[in-house]
Parts: structure tokens; sequence; C-alpha cells
């Protein structure tokens, strides 16, 4: 971070407040001089500087991949350049945290709507990201970021790589987070794919519905773990069977066995969402109405906060389906009310006959 203060003009952005530090860079909030708006820059740090080349050109390759991807569930590169020798780009900010600052305060597993919508997200964006070649191989709740307006992006495209394309890590050497890693990457010569994205995005499907990540301990034991493939799922969670049924065929030990595209596990979501069996184990259904509610509020917008705290991305033709649905619930139970209206026996009221009055005292009766 040496060299670089607020204030400080880097490209087409000043710096104003240091954001956070990785691996490989450290991350500014920042204003675009020209367009007048906040923007993310992300700098390479110096004692990557003093290595042979190998950071620069990765971190060079993360900007022109990122620059490709056009996908709101993904953070945009603006723009990439070099400042007195120091590499830096310019991305979109996004004004919020990382899920995984949210699964660490939080105490207790997701709901299932929620797990799935943001499996969902992941799974939209990870497929645009796959259809143009790319893998991310390194997916984890620390690179979801969780907008305040209710948008989850992936970030961090470090370790992503072209399929097919020459990489730039030392050969047998894993790459990514043991803990979210595909057993395949833990062996030597096989190189990360789609597929193996997508046990990670299962792997973090484990962690929102059971709380904890399915193995821990040591780098040995986290090893085992996924190649042994003996995560429990017999856990307390508020997930629905087919939802953890899910989560389990996309971390299969087998490759095969798991879902062969971002897209395929997408629509087995937007299946469990739209169509299928949704029940939360141990909930009781009139919390349906909760749900409602949720939808009411992504429809105004892009966002849907799917259990008062979380909020994902959602599309327009999510949108436009959902007001789908309600139109048609509201029609049936409109035509409902007309037929049973219609068919019901029609009661006639009769007014009650008046009393006689009693008579008076004294009065001759009527004749």
């Amino acid at each position: 971070m040496s060299g670089l203060a607020s204030g400080r003009v880097i490209g087409p952005a000043v710096l104003e407040r240091f954001l956070g530090e990785g691996m490989v860079g450290t991350v500014w909030l920042a204003r675009h001089r020209s367009l007048d708006i906040p923007v993310a820059v992300k700098v390479l740090r110096e004692d990557k500087l003093r290595h042979d080349g190998r950071y620069r050109e990765r971190f060079k390759r993360e900007a022109r991949l990122a620059a490709t991807l056009d996908h709101p569930g993904i953070v945009r590169v603006l723009d990439f350049g070099d400042e007195e020798g120091m590499p830096y780009m310019v991305m979109e900010y996004v004004d919020g945290s990382s899920l995984d600052r949210h699964l660490r305060k939080r105490k207790e597993p997701f709901t299932d709507h929620t797990v799935l919508r943001i499996l969902l997200s992941v799974a939209q964006a990870l497929a645009s990201a796959h259809a143009q070649g790319i893998i991310h191989r390194d997916l984890k709740p620390a690179n979801l970021l969780l907008s305040a307006k209710g948008i989850l992006k992936i970030a961090d495209l470090g370790l992503a790589r072209i399929e097919g394309g020459v990489s730039l890590t030392q050969e047998r050497v894993a790459v990514g987070s043991p803990a979210y890693m595909a057993p395949e990457c833990f062996q030597e010569g096989h190189t990360a794919d789609a597929v193996s994205d997508l046990y990670s995005l299962g792997v973090i499907g484990y962690y929102l519905a059971f709380g904890r990540l399915p193995y821990d301990g040591s780098l040995q034991d986290v090893m085992r773990g996924h190649l042994s493939g003996s995560a429990d799922f017999t856990l307390p969670t508020r997930c629905a069977p087919r939802t953890v049924s899910l989560i389990r065929r996309l971390m299969a030990v087998d490759r095969h066995a798991r879902h062969q595209s971002a897209g395929e596990a997408a629509g087995d979501m937007r299946t469990l969402l739209q169509g299928g069996d949704t029940t939360r184990i141990g909930k009781s259904t009139a919390g349906s109405s909760s749900d409602l509610a949720n939808l009411a509020k992504f429809l105004a917008s892009s966002s849907s906060e799917v259990d008062g705290r979380t909020i994902v991305h959602t599309t327009k033709t999510e949108r436009r389906l959902v007001w789908l649905i309600l139109l048609g619930l509201v029609a049936v139970a409109v035509a409902g009310l007309i037929y049973y209206g219609a068919s019901a026996p029609t009661a006639v009221s009769r007014m009650p006959t008046p009393p006689t009055p009693a008579p008076t005292q004294g009065a001759a009766p009527a004749q």
C-alpha cells in the first residue's frame, strides 16, 4: 500500500478510501474523474511486482477476461492501465459486503427459498462466463459481493482461465481455495473446468443450507473429505429434501454425476423455485405469505429480498413470469368466486309479520 493514499490519481480515477487487500492486489474506493461516479480501483501489490512478471501477466489477464463479460451478476471492469509501472484496473464499485461476511455474522442456516435464489443467481452468472469459455477456479463466498441494492455479483477473476488456454500457474500446483475445491483439482494433471466450478457452487450451497462447511480441519483432512465425498447431509436444515439432493448432486465426487453445465443447474433451481417442492423442513406452510410479500418487493426492481436480510439478483424474464403467475392466481380466484356465487342457492328473506297490538283496556273489540 506504499505510495498510495487518498487523493492520489490512478489513471482516470482519484483514490478516496482504502477498502481492502487480497493476495494479489489492494482495492480502493475512488471517483472516476470524467464520469463522476464511484468506482473500485484494484492495484497490484508491490511485493508481487518484484516477482518474475507472472503476477503482472495474471493481473492483466484478469482485467481482460472480466472486460469481456457483460452480465449483471459479474463485476464489470471499466478500464486497465499502468501508472508509473504499477498495473491497475478500474472496476464497477459494489456498495455492500461479501457473502462470506454475511455467513460469518449469521448464526443459523438460510431458508430453502434463500438458498435456491442465491445458487440460481450465481449459476446464471457462471453460465454467462462459461459460455465465453471462462472458468473461475476460485468460487467462494468471499468472491461473491452482495450490493446494498440487492444484486449478487461474482468478483475476483484473478485465478480464472480460458478453457483450453495456457495456464499461468505452475504445473502440479492446486489452484483455488481448498475448502471449496473440486476433488479432481487435488489430483495431479487435472485442470479445473466448468464442472469444477459447479462443485464449488455446491459447497457454497452446503454452507448456506447447513450453516457450516462440509469439511474442515487440516489441509489433509479437507482434501480427504473432498476426495471421499463424506459430507454429512443429515444435519439440521431449513431446506427441502429436493434442494438438499440438488446440492448433493453438485458436490458429487464423480464429476460425470454432477450437472454438466451451469445452465442445466440453473434450470433445476428454477424448477424448485417455481414449481418444485420447496416446503421448508420443520416450518409451517403458513410462512408462504412472507414469500409473497418478498415476491412483491422484487417486482418493482431488479432485486428480491428473500428473507428480510439476503437480497439477490433477478432477471426481467423472472419478474414477468412472477407477474403472470400472480395474475393467474388472481384470475382463478375471481373465477371461483363467480362460479360459486352463481351456483349457490339463493336465500329468500321474508320480513317478519308485525305482532297484532293488544286491545286497549275499555275499548270495544273490532267488529
